[in-house]
């Protein structure tokens, strides 16, 4: 390489956005997190494709779980059985403790990743899957599964 492209390479800035202003950083960030902005467009707009729901997404309070997560053509007895299932779980999930109630809801409900919740939170990933572990124990325990 010779002078003039490594003077270039030296003044080449990256940045990338964090709650709305940009922070200057290395390449090697810039392109992972292009590369993962890029990643949960495609799944978004794949989800969009499908029909899949994002729970985080509906900001309307008039449906209940029952309405979200029922099929309109199943027949009698499977809404009977996705009813009973359905309201153990909200059953189940009232024994937890907020942060754990938080974070079900965060992984399950919402779709986001342990590695997301950690870059969001700054709680160690290993910590996270332990307490995703603990609160499905517990849910678990109550269901009997």
């Amino acid at each position: 390489m010779n002078e003039k492209e490594e003077r270039e390479k030296a003044l080449k800035r990256y940045f990338i956005p964090v709650d709305g202003k940009y922070y200057e950083t290395t390449k090697e960030v810039y392109e992972v997190y292009y590369q993962m902005d890029r990643r949960e467009r495609y799944l978004e707009e794949r989800d969009l494709n499908k029909g899949v729901i994002n729970f985080c997404d509906i900001d309307n309070e008039d449906y209940s779980a029952e309405e979200i997560l029922s099929d309109k053509d199943t027949d009698i007895e499977e809404e009977v059985i996705n009813s009973v299932l359905i309201k153990t779980v909200l059953e189940a999930m009232s024994l937890l403790s907020e942060e754990e109630k938080w974070l079900i809801q965060e992984l399950f409900f919402c779709g986001k990743s342990e590695r997301e919740l950690t870059r969001n939170t700054g709680i160690p990933r290993k910590t996270i899957n332990y307490r995703k572990e603990k609160a499905l124990s517990k849910i678990r325990k109550f269901i009997k599964i």
